[in-house]
């Protein structure tokens, strides 16, 4: 049998309700699909099978790159989409076929469409690669790295060739349980930083604090989100991350100001609004 060119592969838990349509996208675009499942209670795993999955099983450890290469282990492909059961998968199969027979890439980034509570936005997300080459790094908000650590030959694949519609942030609640989970593995990947002391790679501090004070703004937790980049600002000056910790939090300052501004905006109006005299709560000042 030759070797398939491409296969879908999937970290899942708990995702009966939101595989099938998963699956579903995937018909007729990848050779293969595998999904490792990570530890279900529902129908996850007799769901995928169903649907003709090669699944494999494996525990969570709190550690994304580490359960996306346990799930890629013996997949035969050439090339390797990485998605998740809440990804939809638009594709134009010939035209992707074409563009991973003759890239010369190890990675390529893939147009991410999020269905976000506070409106639509796009990213683009390194979700194809080549197994042979790259691997996955990184507890939380994971990416692609060569043998020796670098940063891959990435490309791009055309929107109209292959893109994902993402529905993990469709609600608040989604944006809030997300980046909290987030926050606790960033967290634990400082503490782990820390412990190896002088031996710690200091650009992988630099990133998990910018992540960390990115997730930390995502859920709202305003000050923590300040003292996060305060401190990045502090610690790696004229770095890529200190560049992108001064924006952020500048971001940050402005909300900030803007709501206490608000606020206070609104306790004057209501003073006005009160008849002279009337205290707060309508009644008569002493």
């Amino acid at each position: 049998m030759a070797q398939p060119l491409l296969a879908a592969v999937l970290i899942v838990k708990d995702e009966a309700a939101m595989l099938p349509a998963c699956l579903e996208s995937l018909a007729g675009v990848v050779d293969q699909i595998h999904v490792h499942d990570t530890g279900s209670i529902d129908r996850t795993p007799a769901v995928a099978a169903r649907y003709g999955a090669i699944v494999t099983h494996g525990s969570w450890h709190d550690d994304f790159s580490a359960a996306r290469n346990e799930a890629r282990q013996g997949c035969p492909a050439t090339w390797i989409l990485a998605v998740d059961a809440d990804h939809r998968v638009t594709a134009d199969p010939g035209a992707l076929r074409r563009l991973l027979a003759a890239v010369t890439a190890d990675a390529l980034l893939v147009h991410v469409d999020g269905a976000h509570h506070a409106g639509p936005h796009t990213q683009l997300e390194a979700r194809l690669y080549r197994p042979d080459s790259v691997s996955w790094t990184g507890r939380v908000h994971e990416r692609l790295v060569g043998p020796d650590s670098s940063a891959p030959v990435q490309g791009t694949v055309p929107v109209s060739t292959l893109r994902l519609h993402h529905l993990g942030h469709a609600t608040y609640a989604d944006r809030i349980r997300r980046a909290s989970r987030n926050i606790a593995l960033g967290k634990l990947t400082l503490d782990e930083l820390a412990a190896q002391g002088t031996a710690a790679d200091r650009q992988q501090i630099a990133r998990t604090l910018l992540d960390l004070g990115r997730d930390c703004i995502a859920a709202e937790q305003r000050q923590q989100a300040v003292d996060t980049f305060a401190l990045l600002l502090e610690l790696f000056p004229g770095t890529p991350e200190w560049s992108q910790a001064n924006d952020a939090l500048a971001r940050v300052m402005v909300e900030v100001c803007h709501d206490r501004f608000c606020s206070t905006l609104v306790d004057q109006l209501q003073a006005a609004s009160r008849p002279p005299g009337a205290g707060r709560g309508g009644g008569q000042e002493p």
